[in-house]
């Protein structure tokens, strides 16, 4: 279900010009960490130097792919936690 969510957002965000493969999500009711890239869980520590990390549960990430709420709304009631360069997304 995880991957599928993940596979959606990444094809919302195809004609971005981001690269998907420094951005991770940390699904906390999961305990697993997903590259956006291959939307497939990572066996090894996060290496590359810069990087953006999500960590945020299933439900909250399935209402941000779907669009029932926007991100910042999870932001300030403390549901996703973001660390890395969030410059990558510009």
């Amino acid at each position: 279900m995880i991957q599928n969510i993940l596979k959606n957002f990444k094809n919302k965000l195809s004609d971005k010009n981001i690269d998907m493969k420094l951005i991770y999500f940390e699904i906390s009711d999961d305990n697993k960490i997903y590259n956006l890239e291959t939307c497939e869980p990572i066996n090894y520590e996060i290496s590359e130097e810069r990087y953006l990390k999500f960590k945020i549960s299933t439900d909250s990430l399935l209402e941000i792919v779907e669009g029932k709420k926007h991100p910042e709304d999870l932001l300030f009631n403390e549901k996703v936690k973001i660390s890395g360069d969030i410059s990558i997304l510009a």
